[in-house]
């Protein structure tokens, strides 16, 4: 289904975790994983160019309590600007 190789879970997993995309949460009593903030950004990242809204991020521009800023550009070559936002 995945086309994931024997024991490509386990190396998929340890790589997020590495980049700090997932966290792993044992506290619920089962081995459980979230994803990060810095996850859900890549995410929405990807979604965006895979629709080719946008087709480059450069520098943050700015940080608050709630989201990130950052300059981006369109793949026409326009700049825009890009909030992304923190959950909870």
């Amino acid at each position: 289904l995945a086309k994931l190789r024997h024991g490509g879970t386990g190396k998929v997993l340890s790589t997020l975790l590495r980049d700090k995309l997932l966290s792993h949460d044992r506290s619920c009593g089962y081995d459980g994983y979230r994803v990060t903030f810095s996850g859900y950004d890549i995410l929405a990242l990807h979604n965006l160019k895979s629709r080719g809204i946008i087709s480059a991020l450069g520098d943050r521009i700015g940080t608050g309590k709630e989201s990130d800023v950052y300059v981006a550009a369109t793949p026409q070559g326009k700049q825009v600007v890009l909030k992304l936002h923190r959950l909870g």
